[in-house]
């Protein structure tokens, strides 16, 4: 009997420390998780920020074939503001009035749906027939605000698409 109080009495709070354990292990798994969760949306929301960029910039390479031969009044630089001296969606327009006018609605768009977002056009005149480059660029806001000191503007993100008109 003696024996028997000894060893019970070594055993005490055991039942405790193992449950305190699984505790601590259950935290660390569900703190796991959470992070996990956190880093999905995270891409989630870069995702659809790029494919947004990436119809953007199919939709301007569109205009740009639906409007033949005023190809060179489509080119625009990052930070250029494009004015468009008429309205063409209630009044008839030239080629070159409608580039300008696409151009401008191109960029606002950028402008209204990416954060810190932006547009170039450019040309490509090396070869025997022009290329143009259709690029949209934005932030990360999110990486942004993770990187140390909150540098804006450190994660700018590109999609450019080429092409043959």
């Amino acid at each position: 009997m003696l024996m028997n109080n000894q060893i019970s009495n070594r055993q005490t709070g055991v039942g405790l420390i193992e449950v305190l354990v699984a505790v601590l292990v259950l935290t660390i798994g569900i703190l796991g998780m959470v992070a996990l969760q956190t880093k999905a949306l995270q891409f989630n929301q870069e995702s659809v920020y790029t494919s947004q960029a990436l119809m953007m910039a199919y939709e301007m390479t569109d205009r740009m074939r639906a409007n033949k031969g005023s190809q060179l009044d489509y080119l625009v630089d990052y930070g250029s503001n494009v004015i468009a001296n008429a309205d063409c969606e209630s009044s008839d327009c030239s080629p070159s009035q409608m580039a300008k006018f696409d151009a401008a609605a191109w960029k606002s768009a950028i402008e209204v749906n990416l954060p810190s977002g932006d547009g170039q056009i450019a040309v490509d005149n090396s070869g025997t027939r022009p290329f143009y480059t259709i690029s949209v660029r934005f932030s990360d806001q999110r990486l942004d605000s993770a990187l140390e000191g909150g540098t804006a503007g450190a994660s700018l993100r590109e999609v450019s698409v080429r092409t043959e008109i």
